[in-house]
């Protein structure tokens, strides 16, 4: 069996649809770290965002309707968050297409 690497930073893109949708999930045995979310809106007029932050298949809103205006960007979370086991992030956006996010986690192997 391989081993685990100690910390593996990753980064996650997504396009954001109009369906709450997991983007990442926290493995096992690994304890993440969300380091930042943007999104970042490609569309011609303003855009909305909301991010969960889901567990046990209960969501907390981490950001609620978060307007983005045409051609700019927002930063979601600029704080870090701890995700346990099976923790999800989810996003979604009252229109497809118009915004992309990217999300970078840190990844630790609890030894």
């Amino acid at each position: 069996m391989a081993a685990t690497q100690l910390n593996t930073f990753k980064t996650i893109r997504h396009t954001v649809t109009t369906s709450s949708v997991g983007i990442y999930t926290a493995p096992v045995n690994i304890a993440t770290v969300v380091l930042s979310l943007t999104a970042a809106n490609v569309s011609s007029g303003i855009s909305t965002i909301t991010a969960f932050h889901s567990r046990g298949g209960s969501d907390i809103e981490i950001v609620k309707n978060f307007e983005i205006p045409t051609q700019d960007t927002g930063i979601l979370v600029d704080k870090k968050l701890v995700f346990e086991t099976d923790d999800v992030l989810k996003i979604q956006g009252t229109a497809n297409s118009d915004i992309e996010v990217l999300l970078s986690v840190l990844e630790s192997a609890k030894q």
